[in-house]
């Protein structure tokens, strides 16, 4: 891993980052908008190493590992390293461009999400407000 010094402090960042963006005024009721189970698997990194975000039936909400059983299968599973997600989540990489060039692999449809790009600025401010509370300046990409 080229920023992270081990799986669990990229996934603890990644989740509270998770968590602030659910938050958010403007990207929350967006999310909230996709109604579907989304899973970020990050499992090339380390086994087990995903996060799920869940807008089904007007609930909005996040968490660790794989999504509990009851929620059922995932409407969209976006795979890639956690360096490339924290690019992404950094606004430093394209999302569209790494789809096409496979650097971020989908199974399930992304269109929902991929409308949710024009937002990426956005989610980057809020990712570099996770880092600095965390104390990881130092990982905030210029």
């Amino acid at each position: 891993m080229e920023f992270w010094k081990d799986a669990d402090e990229a996934m603890n960042t990644i989740l509270k980052y998770q968590q602030e963006v659910i938050k958010d005024p403007e990207i929350g009721p967006a999310l909230q908008k996709l109604n579907q189970l989304i899973v970020y698997d990050y499992s090339e990194n380390k086994p087990g190493c995903k996060v799920w975000m869940n807008s089904r039936d007007g609930k909005l909400e996040v968490g660790s590992g794989d999504p509990p059983a009851g929620l059922g299968e995932p409407n969209l599973v976006l795979s890639c390293s956690v360096d490339d997600a924290h690019r992404a989540w950094s606004n430093k990489l394209n999302v569209v461009v790494a789809i096409t060039r496979k650097k971020v692999r989908i199974k399930g449809s992304a269109v929902g999400l991929l409308k949710l790009v024009p937002k990426q600025k956005r989610t980057a401010e809020i990712y570099n407000k996770v880092l600095t509370d965390l104390g990881m300046t130092d990982k905030i990409i210029k």
